[in-house]
């Protein structure tokens, strides 16, 4: 009988997770996680980064996190986004099957000229990933106004309200202060793009930590009583980061 030969791409994924179980062979096991974005390129591009400096390091497999797949459930409105997650099933396993499951969202309010989402979307969204009807048990990482709020306080902390368009104005001048000949050609246009996502990652890397405490700081300025769809700026896409870190 004629061998079947295995291909590359198996064998380095059967490799991997070997590597894996030896270094966690006395460890308590990595939780896997399931996100779901809102967007289909920057934030997925974001995450992504850590995901991959995770496996470098041999503290994750490539089956650990899982960043959910647009194409079965289209639309970037907050529903849409925990729809998808709910929706996911591939290799026999679905989004229950997940330790930590997790959407991230924008508060994106409506624009004069089109675009955002309905505070009804929003706060749908908000109180289906918890409900104990829907039973989801999904966390949410959102921002408010837009997922770039979260670039931002890697500079400063800021608690006056602002629109996503200041937000990318105000993003945009400051990394084009901090290395002019990266960002020279960075604009509201291509912002969003994976190639500039990635590097406004590694611009922002030595930050984070001072990005966290700002998100953190946010959420005390707002009290007990905070109100994610109503307060702007906030932030929760801390938390994610942090779980991603800690692994």
């Amino acid at each position: 009988m004629r061998r079947i030969r295995e291909k590359p791409a198996s064998r380095k994924k059967e490799q991997e997770k070997k590597d894996f179980q030896r270094k966690t062979n006395n460890k308590e096991k990595v939780h896997d996680i399931i996100i779901s974005c809102e967007d289909s390129v920057s934030a997925p591009a974001y995450f992504q980064k850590i995901i991959d400096k995770l496996i470098e390091d041999k503290k994750i497999t490539q089956d650990s996190i899982v960043i959910v797949n647009q194409k079965k459930v289209k639309g970037s409105n907050p529903t849409k986004v925990l729809e998808r997650l709910k929706n996911y099933n591939e290799d026999g396993k679905s989004y229950k099957d997940f330790a930590d499951k997790w959407i991230v969202i924008d508060r994106d309010t409506p624009r004069v000229n089109g675009g955002g989402h309905t505070a009804k979307d929003f706060n749908e969204a908000m109180q289906n990933s918890k409900s104990k009807i829907s039973k989801y048990n999904v966390e949410v990482a959102y921002a408010n106004d837009s997922f770039e709020l979260w670039y931002l306080l890697h500079f400063d902390y800021i608690e006056s309200a602002i629109h996503r368009d200041d937000i990318n104005k105000k993003l945009i001048k400051k990394l084009k202060t901090k290395n002019k000949s990266l960002f020279s050609k960075l604009d509201s246009e291509n912002i969003k793009t994976k190639y500039y996502t990635k590097l406004i990652f590694d611009e922002l890397l030595e930050n984070q930590d001072k990005a966290v405490k700002h998100a953190e700081r946010l959420l005390i300025f707002h009290g007990a009583n905070h109100n994610p769809e109503k307060d702007n700026p906030s932030t929760t896409v801390h938390r994610l980061v942090k779980i991603l870190n800690s692994l």
